[in-house]
């Protein structure tokens, strides 16, 4: 109770601070959660994961704490990981425990009365729309056997787009959508409750930005998008897209865009582009099915000059060198500071890109992870796509 305690108290004097900070910065409103009296929490809390700050833009529609299940890396951040771990006891999960050590923390937390704040999607997403969701999270809802309130973040994606350098005052809007007792929980089947958490997720940030008329305004408004974009939707080259201020362009051919305050593109050329980042995101995914589906293919992606440190039971990192780093079919190659290469199978990664071109690399042979560095516009997406691809994930 006295670290139930500690949490409210702290929720109680940070919540007034932050909610200013984020109406001023991002124009946020958050609609406050209004429980039936017949609606007990704790609760499970799903939510869409637009940008970084989430948990606090979420945090905005409820009266009390909510302990979030939180990525291994935020505990590996020198000094910030005490901070957080003090003001709200993010719940880990991490590579190094099983998902039962992670469900296990999170069934104390409910019995003793806290609410748990998940976001699904596992990472911020990179085009707008939902990303992939894993069907577990159906168990986990059968298990903590709490309400679970659905909450959408809307017009965060492009008040600061995972790729861009900088972030946008335009509106931003959060609310539960939708309640789903245990009881409903208990009486859909599996693939009605996955698509009933999918339907009530998913949010049209483009229909949401044109009906209210909100211009998304900030400075250089396409810069790093290549950080995220590696695929020409003219030549369909990779690697040869630049950005500059609000403008992409390719090195290869004549395809040039301006990134517009509603989000969309404008083409400064004659010839193909894409009005918004979806398609592009999905056109590209497809441009590396058939690149990985030719036969004749087998090296896929190089990256040099490559910060790698070790990530050491999530707590602390530690530079090792520097690297570079290649991508196969078959493999993942490591080859630190001119020493003989290391091969990890494709089939043993688990690969994730954090902030927007930070590349972690988890071996599960031998339970090692890899954290690699390198300049803004370097594209980790790129090898967390096609490791999934190979994978089959996709």
């Amino acid at each position: 109770m006295k670290k139930r305690l500690r949490h409210s108290i702290t929720f109680f004097v940070l919540v007034p601070l932050i909610r200013v900070f984020l109406r001023i910065k991002f124009r946020y409103k958050g609609i406050k959660f209004k429980s039936d009296k017949t609606l007990k929490g704790p609760y499970l809390i799903l939510s869409n994961h637009a940008l970084a700050l989430d948990p606090f833009l979420l945090s905005m529609s409820f009266k009390g704490p909510i302990f979030f299940v939180a990525s291994d890396m935020i505990f590996s951040i020198p000094f910030w990981s005490k901070i957080i771990r003090f003001l709200v006891s993010p719940i880990p999960k991490t590579k190094y425990r099983s998902d039962m050590a992670t469900v296990r923390d999170m069934l104390k937390m409910v019995k003793s009365g806290g609410t748990i704040g998940l976001f699904p999607e596992g990472n911020a997403t990179f085009h707008g729309k939902l990303m992939r969701i894993d069907p577990s999270v159906i168990k986990l809802m059968r298990l903590l056997k709490v309400p679970v309130l659905l909450y959408t973040i809307t017009g965060g994606y492009l008040s600061k787009p995972r790729w861009a350098k900088h972030s946008r005052k335009g509106r931003i809007e959060g609310r539960v959508k939708t309640v789903i007792t245990p009881e409903t929980i208990k009486s859909l089947s599996d693939d009605a409750l996955y698509e009933l958490v999918l339907s009530h997720l998913t949010v049209d940030e483009y229909a949401f930005q044109a009906k209210h008329a909100i211009p998304y305004k900030g400075k250089a408004l396409a810069e790093d998008i290549e950080s995220s974009y590696f695929y020409c939707p003219s030549c369909h080259q990779l690697h040869t897209l630049t950005s500059e201020l609000d403008k992409a362009k390719c090195t290869q051919c004549d395809f040039a865009v301006q990134f517009l305050p509603n989000g969309r593109f404008k083409p400064l050329y004659d010839g193909p582009y894409y009005e918004t980042t979806y398609p592009w995101y999905k056109a590209q995914e497809e441009a590396l099915k058939t690149i990985i589906d030719d036969p004749t293919t087998d090296f896929l992606f190089e990256d040099v000059n490559e910060a790698v440190l070790d990530v050491e039971r999530s707590k602390r990192k530690t530079p090792i060198g520097q690297a570079t780093i290649r991508l196969s079919k078959e493999t993942f190659e490591i080859a630190i500071d001119g020493a003989e290469s290391q091969f990890i199978p494709v089939n043993k990664i688990q690969a994730s890109a954090q902030q927007k071109n930070k590349l972690i690399i988890y071996d599960q042979t031998s339970q090692k992870t890899y954290y690699f560095i390198n300049h803004p516009k370097r594209n980790a997406l790129k090898y967390v796509m096609a490791i999934d691809i190979l994978k089959g994930a996709n």
